[in-house]
């Protein structure tokens, strides 16, 4: 019953709109590649300049430009669903009764049903759980079953790198991982007692270098070939990139979901701390690694929070007989209890659920542009038009869908990675009005500017004589330059 609940809860906190910034410039790159039959190896479509680009996330674009937003929404659920199905075996979780601190976990994780849309980023989510359950199962020689299916990492691998290639370091960073910790706990002349577990025997320490040389051979069948090999380590070097866009920032800890992503960091530490005595040394690396990884860059918190659905699984704290100490006061009310929880339970799923689906649309401008904006634009033609960082990727699609991109090139959209060392840094200070917003203007000598009303630049641009409003709705503003 418990696990009904959660997958169910899940499914319907992952019925939004789709409303992701990113979702939109990844359909018109599908688009793109699908009308030339072509993969991008530069950027297409700023006005200003023509920068290399490494289409780490080509295969996905393209299928996601397939399938459409209703499409993407499907398939999204069914990504969560197989991740569930995974977490639930990682945690070992039996659900005999429906109070169960694995299963409070478990619904914890449900957030990521609310706060990831369709992007290309799921699927790392999904081969990472993979990665994670088959290697570390194999390890730990669970069943026969993963003597097989750790075979099958090099052609995941290959797959991995296609439609996510930024995050496809990880198969073999776990594996040269593993394979450098076990040879660290047989070559030291001292020991740790509590630290030093047998990690791999001879059979498993060649099948592994195998596999690792397979990954590695692996990650090079893409359109970018050995290149992909380091693309993953230069986003996580991006200074700019990291500081100025708030996905790769460190993960805040105000307000509802920076006390989640609290407990998603604390209490795995809190239950390895509790176990100390039983945590394997390879395991304790991985932990600490992502971690860090997580503490950098709020991206990796759902990658570190499945890696900790299997630590908790394998050592939790609460053991059966603790669980009945813990019941056994509430003996006499157990049944009502049950009852009580259930109904909550109930109750909740069928409000949320309401409201879901009450307010669910397929798209959902997110407070971009709007669409008499946008025809406004194409109705100027500017050649050198400047719009918000973070609203480029919906000004895009709506400018595909207008088949109007061959005439009207923007100024910035999503490609943090491309754009982090020019437009990304001058883009982000004229939207907070940073310094001189002149000095950026005159560098740029914008002939027309779309921004959002959340910006404050409209402010400098009302009182700047070379700039007049020609547009203004309740969601953004039009300028355009004087050419007296």
């Amino acid at each position: 019953m418990g696990v009904i609940f959660c997958f169910l809860s899940g499914l319907l906190m992952s019925f939004e709109p789709i409303t992701d910034n990113d979702y939109f410039w990844h359909v018109v790159m599908g688009h793109w590649i699908d009308s030339n039959k072509a993969i991008p190896t530069n950027e297409l479509f700023s006005w200003y300049g023509n920068y290399s680009w490494t289409s780490h996330e080509w295969l996905t674009e393209f299928i996601m430009y397939k399938l459409g937003p209703i499409g993407c929404i499907a398939i999204m659920l069914i990504i969560f669903l197989i991740l569930y199905f995974i977490m639930f075996k990682m945690l070992k979780l039996k659900f005999k009764k429906l109070l169960d601190f694995k299963l409070l976990f478990l619904l914890l994780m449900t957030v990521f049903f609310k706060v990831t849309g369709p992007r290309p980023y799921i699927i790392s989510l999904l081969t990472f759980a993979y990665l994670i359950y088959v290697l570390f199962s194999y390890i730990d020689n669970e069943k026969p079953i993963f003597k097989k299916l750790i075979w099958t990492i090099p052609f995941l691998q290959i797959i991995w790198v296609n439609l996510h290639g930024g995050s496809s370091s990880l198969p073999y960073i776990f594996l040269i991982g593993v394979l450098i910790s076990d040879l660290i706990i047989r070559i030291l002349p001292f020991k740790f007692e509590k630290l030093d577990k047998k990690i791999l025997d001879k059979k498993q320490r060649k099948d592994l270098l195998i596999i690792l040389i397979l990954t590695l051979i692996a990650t090079c069948i893409n359109p970018f070939t050995y290149k992909m090999l380091i693309y993953p380590f230069t986003n996580m070097l991006d200074n700019n990139m990291i500081g100025l866009i708030l996905e790769w920032q460190s993960p805040s800890f105000h307000g509802l979901l920076g006390m989640y992503i609290f407990i998603m960091i604390a209490f795995p530490l809190f239950n390895l701390i509790l176990c100390k005595d039983k945590i394997k040394f390879h395991e304790l690396v991985f932990q600490l690694l992502l971690l860090f990884m997580c503490l950098k860059s709020q991206r990796f918190v759902g990658m570190y929070g499945i890696y900790s659905t299997w630590t908790v699984g394998k050592y939790f704290f609460i053991t059966e007989d603790m669980y009945e100490i813990i019941k056994k006061p509430f003996k006499k009310f157990e049944k009502i209890i049950s009852i009580f929880f259930s109904g909550i339970l109930i109750v909740g799923l069928i409000f949320i659920g309401y409201i879901q689906f009450k307010q669910f649309k397929i798209i959902d401008n997110h407070g971009y542009y709007s669409d008499e904006a946008i025809l406004k634009l194409i109705e100027l033609k500017p050649k050198k038009m400047y719009n918000d960082f973070g609203a480029g990727g919906y000004l895009l699609y709506k400018l595909d869908e207008y088949d109007s991109l061959d005439d009207i090139k923007i100024f910035s959209y999503g490609l943090g990675d491309v754009f982090s060392n020019n437009i990304l840094i001058d883009s982000t200070k004229l939207q907070k009005l940073n310094g001189n917003p002149q000095i950026i203007l005159d560098k740029y000598d914008f002939d027309v500017l779309i921004n959002v009303k959340s910006s404050p630049l409209h402010y400098y641009l009302e009182k700047d004589e070379n700039y007049e409003k020609i547009y203004e709705d309740d969601m953004c503003f039009i300028f355009k330059k004087n050419t007296n």
